[in-house]
């Protein structure tokens, strides 16, 4: 009653058909990386903090790992002086960076830090803080 018929080329076409659906289905669930632009998630002393004691190191943990050799934080003191920041050679944790500091004087303090994130993105950024109380930062 029914007859079946071959179109010409079916068995290539079937394959091709498939390999598209194949190639799909690998795109849609293959993960994407994700975007790590290095944001900062947490530092010492924090963001607008005030600190009774001058720190002895600045601590900057970020979303990502990081290409630390071409990392850099310089910090700006209460007379608008500046200072690079040399790295410590210890800090092993891929998306933190270590800075000792010299003895801080009362005042306000600006880190500002320039990274390279392992997505190839370079970010930069300030953390303020103040050492002493914030009366004495003015």
């Amino acid at each position: 009653m029914f007859r079946s018929f071959r179109m010409a080329g079916q068995p290539r076409a079937r394959i091709g058909l498939l390999s598209v659906i194949a190639l799909i289905a690998t795109a849609l669930a293959r993960p994407e990386p994700s975007p790590a632009h290095g944001i900062v998630l947490d530092s010492t002393p924090k963001h607008q903090e005030t600190v009774p004691v001058a720190p002895k190191q600045l601590v900057i943990r970020f979303n990502s790992r990081l290409e630390k050799q071409l990392c850099s934080v310089t910090l700006a003191g209460p007379q608008q002086e500046s200072v690079r920041l040399v790295r410590q050679d210890a800090d092993s944790r891929p998306d933190t960076l270590i800075y000792p500091l010299p003895a801080l004087k009362a005042g306000a303090y600006r880190a500002k830090w320039k990274v390279l994130a392992a997505d190839g993105h370079v970010t930069e950024g300030m953390i303020q803080f103040t050492v002493g109380s914030a009366a004495s930062a003015r």
